[in-house]
């Protein structure tokens, strides 16, 4: 009987206990549900002034060290020409991808090595990079390509940032008051920026087309680079 008597004594406590939890929370909900996500956006247009241009060689033998040694010593030899002229951000030069693999011929059996090497030429001096790739020993244009520097990039950023963070506070405004309330205050926000590249890139196929080095400058004309500021977030209307 007494053990009866403290259960259902029990219950009332629990049943007010639910109630105030349910009561506390329903002011933290209804802000919750007052969360608004947006986003918004600044760009411009800025002219390019890195080239990249990739030179490769290709390679094929019987034997895999063979074909290996040929590459180092064709890249050795272009490296040999290309490092008196370096100058840190004008003519920059590094070794790229290189790679043995077997080589099949069409009734599917293994019938040699095939290998490739790269050596990559970027800065802001054109002329200089242009007039290097036209005389590299033994090695090909894959791909020239134009872009921001680094230097550029970030100006551009810089000029736009305050306009995009304009229009996220302008689009916040404006969405508050469609939807009825007075005020807003910001939640969190993210930054976010990028470059959509609008200059001319030579496909790597091109490589296999050119017969020999042209003794000639490697043509390249610089397009223009588009700087995207993004700023999306969430806001709680009040």
């Amino acid at each position: 009987m007494a053990w009866a008597l403290m259960t259902a004594l029990a219950l009332p406590v629990a049943s007010v206990q639910a109630q105030s939890a349910a009561s506390l929370t329903q002011p933290a909900q209804a802000a919750l549900n007052q969360v608004l996500h947006l986003s918004a956006s600044a760009q411009t247009e800025v002219p390019q002034d890195w080239l990249v241009i990739s030179l490769s060689v290709q390679k094929e033998g019987l034997q895999a060290p063979a074909v290996q040694k040929q590459l180092n010593a064709m890249v050795s030899a272009a490296l040999a020409v290309a490092t008196p002229m370096v100058k840190p951000g004008a003519l920059e030069v590094k070794t790229g991808e290189m790679n043995v693999s077997p080589r099949y011929g069409r009734d599917g059996k293994m019938n040699g090595w095939v290998g490739s090497a790269q050596l990559v030429l970027q800065g802001r001096d054109v002329e200089q990079i242009t007039t290097l790739a036209g005389r590299m020993p033994d090695l090909t244009v894959a791909q020239i390509d134009w872009q921001l520097s680094p230097e550029q990039k970030s100006a551009a950023e810089s000029r736009i940032q305050a306009d995009a963070v304009a229009h996220f506070q302008t689009k916040a405004q404006s969405l508050t008051k469609q939807f009825g309330f007075s005020a807003y205050t910001i939640r969190e926000v993210r930054v976010s920026s990028q470059e959509a590249s609008e200059g001319h890139v030579m496909p790597r196929m091109a490589m296999v087309q050119m017969d020999a080095p042209s003794p000639m400058p490697v043509p390249a004309v610089a397009g223009k680079s588009r700087v995207v500021v993004n700023i999306s977030g969430s806001i709680v209307l009040r």
